[in-house]
């Protein structure tokens, strides 16, 4: 009875509306173009590198178009405190999300939560923090594998966790509904070779483009030093991967599409499996950045999300769920 009452009272956002996208990273600009592309009059607000590597990454060419798309920076001599004023105080919908390990602190979470503005809805990027499947084996092939392995320290935890208290304790304060997402190791989110004519394999075209391949490994580590080796612009000069990295890479996102949504913290991670899988390969742990930030922005229109937290994995599957699997991934989340 409860959970039908939260349902029927929650507050959605329709399309139209405006919606801040505030964070870093691969996660963060999928969100963005997400949001955008289901309608949403979309600012994402990024370091000035992801505002130079934005445009490409969401449209071919770096052409938005008629994508409702603005890009802002954070920092940098080009920010301007009162637009990221203006646009937090407009926003009726807010997402926040950091590809890294990073959690938004207080200070942060009191700008974009404040009582006297338009927001509505916030949808927060979180992990996994239950500590099941984490461990050694975790922690080893995230030295040794693959740097954007979730392995859950203590640290780490903390910070999620003070983040998420924050926040329901933010929105409350200001009448906003928030929903957690929760992520475990991220991989994936680009379009795999669905623009590729005649190309079986697949994928899924509303994620970014393919010129994420060319920003090297897919852990956050490389996308900052490319960054940094690029003044943050994508570049022809940028020593290319081996064709069967990339060709390893373009198959994750074509085959590991579908989507498991369950709601709390209850979804493990890689446990002893964890080198096995810690690369190109599905396995438990496993969140697809494309599907992290889609439960992003579908929260923010779902009445089912208001005030409760999910947990996104990976499933071997060639099709992305759409608009309306979304809607009944939360309503069915148990």
């Amino acid at each position: 009875m409860i959970a039908v009452l939260i349902a029927h009272s929650a507050t959605v956002i329709s399309p139209g509306s405006k919606v801040l996208v505030v964070g870093s990273g691969p996660v963060c600009l999928c969100a963005a173009k997400l949001a955008a592309v289901r309608g949403f009059s979309t600012t994402c607000l990024v370091p000035p590198g992801d505002c130079e590597l934005g445009p490409g990454l969401v449209s071919e060419g770096g052409d938005l178009g008629s994508l409702p798309l603005t890009f802002m920076p954070v920092a940098g001599p080009e920010a301007s405190e009162e637009a990221i004023e203006a646009a937090a105080a407009s926003a009726e919908g807010l997402i926040l999300a950091i590809d890294n390990e990073g959690a938004f602190g207080k200070p942060v979470l009191e700008t974009f939560l404040q009582p006297s503005s338009a927001l509505r809805r916030v949808a927060v990027m979180s992990r996994y923090l239950n500590g099941e499947g984490m461990g050694f084996f975790a922690s080893a092939a995230k030295t040794a594998a693959n740097k954007d392995v979730w392995a859950a320290n203590a640290q780490a935890v903390a910070s999620y966790k003070a983040m998420e208290a924050e926040v329901a304790r933010m929105s409350g304060a200001a009448g906003v509904e928030w929903t957690v997402i929760r992520a475990g190791t991220l991989k994936g989110g680009g379009s795999g070779c669905s623009g590729e004519e005649g190309d079986e394999r697949s994928g899924e075209p509303s994620l970014l483009t393919p010129a994420f391949y060319e920003l090297g490994q897919q852990d956050i580590v490389n996308w900052r030093a490319a960054t940094r080796l690029l003044g943050g612009r994508m570049s022809s000069n940028v020593p290319s991967h081996s064709s069967a990295l990339v060709h390893r890479r373009l198959l994750y996102d074509c085959s590991a599409l579908k989507v498991k949504l369950v709601r709390g913290d209850t979804l493990p991670g890689p446990g002893f499996t964890a080198a096995l899988t810690a690369t190109d390969k599905v396995g438990a742990g496993d969140s697809h950045r494309g599907a992290v930030a889609a439960a992003l922005v579908e929260a923010l229109r779902s009445p089912d999300a208001a005030n409760r937290d999910y947990s996104v994995a990976a499933e071997e599957g060639r099709e992305f769920p759409g608009e309306k699997e979304w809607s009944h991934l939360f309503e069915a989340a148990h």
